[in-house]
């Protein structure tokens, strides 16, 4: 988003006749959409963060029985 946002200005000189305000407007909101979408993504990597990985109860498996081969070697 950002990068076609940063592509706007070059209208201006390819297109002299669209009014530059109309062209600020769109920057700014391309700009704020790239914003929202980095925000969401954000918010879902937050969440992933939080959730239990199904690798966890295997890695605990794996705890367990090293454990227990222990045990039995004794």
């Amino acid at each position: 988003m950002a990068a076609v946002a940063a592509l706007v200005p070059l209208l201006m000189t390819w297109y002299p006749t669209i009014p530059w305000e109309a062209l600020v407007a769109a920057a700014a909101a391309l700009l704020g959409a790239g914003e929202v979408a980095q925000r969401v993504e954000n918010r879902k990597t937050l969440s992933a963060l939080h959730e239990t990985s199904p690798l966890d109860s295997a890695a605990w498996l794996q705890v367990e029985l090293t454990k227990q081969e222990a045990e039995r070697n004794r």
